[in-house]
């Protein structure tokens, strides 16, 4: 069969079956990110449906996608975040875009293809992770008409890359109120992306917002030193990480902890002074 006749033989299915097709097949252009700056940069005017986009980690990578995210599920589409290394904070997780942990490198990839060609989610986010990317996740994306962009070095499968880095020059700092600077307030993003053919730059300037995602109680969420997190223990019990503690645990840890060290404390301090003859 020559390539003209496998296209019109596609062209007949889409004619007569329509709903076999998914929704954004051949009728939406390109996925807006929501950052003007970086729309403009992109040819079509954002993240290319169908094909398989690389974002290098680091550099605001994450907030730029998180960003996307929600700009996604504002125009009324939805948006899945496959977050495959367990650095997301759950609880501060935007309501709208669908957050999934799977439990390995191998379930994150089977879950990122099946969300991207079931063709009912507009951006599909493959977090960061130690793995590489394969073809089949690229095919996916183009039967499902998805826009799919993975965080990983591997950029070999990419139809775009796209690289950003911090301006080291250009933070903006909150002051304190003895006038020093005391927290980040924005800073400026370099992204630079590439295509077959084509390539260009951009800066825009984005806004920080500090979490406490060190200080946080999420099962799931892994330190990004690499240091395994750890929990305080009552007296007699093994220590462990904190992905095994459950919440009836948490709150009994919770509950030892008021009654042996917090609640002596403030007696301690609540008592009054004695004379001294």
């Amino acid at each position: 069969m020559t390539a003209l006749a496998v296209n019109r033989l596609r062209e007949t299915l889409a004619e007569r079956f329509p709903d076999a097709q998914p929704l954004v097949y051949r009728t939406a252009g390109a996925l807006a990110t929501g950052i003007g700056a970086l729309d403009g940069l992109l040819p079509g005017g954002g993240l290319p449906r169908g094909q398989l986009t690389v974002w290098r980690p680091g550099g605001g990578a994450t907030a730029v996608l998180r960003a996307a995210c929600v700009a996604t599920v504002g125009r009324g589409e939805r948006a899945a975040w496959v977050d495959t290394g367990g650095q997301i904070l759950g609880d501060d997780w935007p309501a709208g875009p669908l957050l999934l942990r799977p439990a390995g490198p191998a379930e994150a990839l089977e879950c990122a293809e099946e969300l991207a060609r079931c063709g009912g989610f507009g951006l599909v986010v493959l977090g960061q992770g130690p793995m590489e990317i394969p073809v089949r996740l690229g095919r996916a994306a183009r039967e499902g008409g998805s826009v799919v962009v993975a965080m990983n070095a591997d950029t070999s499968q990419a139809r775009l890359r796209i690289e950003s880095r911090l301006a080291a020059e250009a933070w903006s700092w909150r002051n304190g109120p003895f006038g020093e600077p005391s927290e980040v307030e924005s800073a400026v993003l370099e992204v630079s992306a590439s295509a077959l053919g084509w390539s260009g730059q951009t800066r825009f300037r984005l806004p920080v917002i500090a979490r406490g995602s060190r200080l946080a109680l999420d099962p799931l969420l892994v330190d990004r030193r690499g240091a395994p997190r750890r929990a305080v223990w009552p007296t007699g019990r093994s220590k462990a990480t904190l992905e095994d503690i459950s919440s009836d645990t948490l709150i009994k840890t919770r509950k030892t902890l008021f009654k042996n060290i917090i609640k002596p404390t403030k007696d301690v301090v609540s008592r009054p002074l004695e004379r001294v003859s």
